[in-house]
């Protein structure tokens, strides 16, 4: 409420309608004067300011210590003392991307197996590799198709010929990579590894008949995979570094589109619960997540101060985390939903796993969508 003068007139100057009170009843503006004085503007921004943090603070210690309980007073009707749970998910996860954001630098590297394949797997792959192209060869094939097959077929016999005459050429073979490079992303079949470039793929595409042309996600893929060979020199490992980074900021929009998903899932679980709508689950949801947040942005905090002053790995902090961020989901259904220990221990165990696999569906589209967005 402002410290502004009422005014005199009982119309509401945002909608007309006829006011009886300091506030309108049809659209809740406060009936005071118009003219303000720029220091009642900052005493106006302090104070909006302090109501949010006090607002925050007060329903930060529910959400944490009282797990649940929030939902049910949002559902209940008891909702000014709280803030709104869309507000609290967009600020606390906003905090929470800007420090996990901050806490892994661009210029780290992402680290890979570096394990070399053995000589029987190479031969084994070669062999595979050979009889999809054989295969793929037909006489009714046009010339300019056949081309790159046969070439890519030369190499591949060269290549067997190689290892299985030296185990240790596994360095020197030019149709599959011994050391991890020549990776390809995106591809359906090793017909996509014998074009050198897009412009070549696509000539070739044009001269095939219909039925024996990709179709029309194979033909996007081969492209893509292309594309990304010629951008990187043909090295996988930074095809996989610039795939990941992409993946990587992606991720709050992918526990955007798991919230919806997952309180579809709670909706399942519970469908015998008539009183409880498909919101409810929503709203308990946001709760979770933003439980989760805290609790998670609390573990990367305290781990990197133990690192600060002990100048050491300490897997014991992350430990710690984990166990209370199962037992914050645990006691939040337990509260929430309102059932026996054994019934609420048996569907906290059904969430966990189809949440692990709500969030591999999820996170498989968004790398996929991430290599097509390079």
């Amino acid at each position: 409420m402002s410290h502004l003068a009422e005014r005199k007139e009982k119309a509401c100057l945002n909608c007309g309608a006829a006011i009886h009170g300091r506030f309108c009843h049809i659209c809740g503006q406060e009936n005071i004067e118009p003219k303000e004085s720029f220091w009642h503007l900052v005493t106006h921004f302090v104070y909006d300011l302090t109501h949010f943090d006090g607002k925050f603070f007060s329903t930060l210690k529910y959400l944490l210590f009282k797990p649940g309980f929030l939902s049910h007073e949002y559902l209940r009707g008891r909702r000014a003392s709280y803030l709104h749970p869309i507000r609290m998910y967009v600020f606390t996860s906003a905090i929470f991307f800007l420090v996990f954001f901050s806490m892994h630098k661009e210029e780290e590297t992402v680290k890979f197996n570096e394990k070399q394949p053995t000589a029987a797997e190479l031969i084994k792959k070669l062999e595979k590799k050979r009889a999809e192209l054989k295969e793929s060869i037909t006489d009714s094939m046009p010339a300019i198709a056949r081309v790159p097959l046969l070439t890519a077929l030369t190499m591949t016999d060269s290549d067997l010929a190689l290892i299985k005459r030296d185990t240790t050429a596994k360095k020197n073979l030019k149709t599959v990579g011994g050391n991890n490079n020549n990776v390809n992303i995106l591809n359906f079949s090793s017909k996509d590894t014998t074009y050198k470039s897009v412009e070549a793929y696509d000539s070739v595409q044009k001269q095939l008949p219909a039925s024996q042309k990709d179709n029309w996600i194979q033909q996007r893929f081969a492209k893509q995979n292309l594309h990304l060979k010629e951008k990187y020199h043909n090295d996988g490992k930074a095809i996989l570094e610039a795939i990941l980074a992409k993946f990587k900021h992606m991720f709050p929009q992918m526990l955007f589109v798991s919230l919806p998903l997952f309180a579809l899932m709670l909706k399942l679980l519970y469908v015998r619960r008539k009183n409880f709508f498909y919101v409810n689950h929503v709203v308990y949801t946001i709760h979770l997540y933003c439980g989760t947040f805290i609790i998670i942005l609390a573990g990367i905090l305290t781990d990197s101060l133990v690192k600060l002053m002990y100048e050491k790995e300490n897997g014991w902090v992350n430990g710690i985390f984990t166990l209370a961020t199962l037992f914050f989901w645990y006691k939040s259904m337990r509260n929430f939903y309102e059932q026996r220990r054994a019934k609420t221990i048996l569907k906290y165990c059904l969430v966990f796993f189809l949440s692990c696999f709500i969030m591999a569906l999820i996170f498989t589209i968004f790398f996929i969508f991430s290599a097509m967005a390079i």
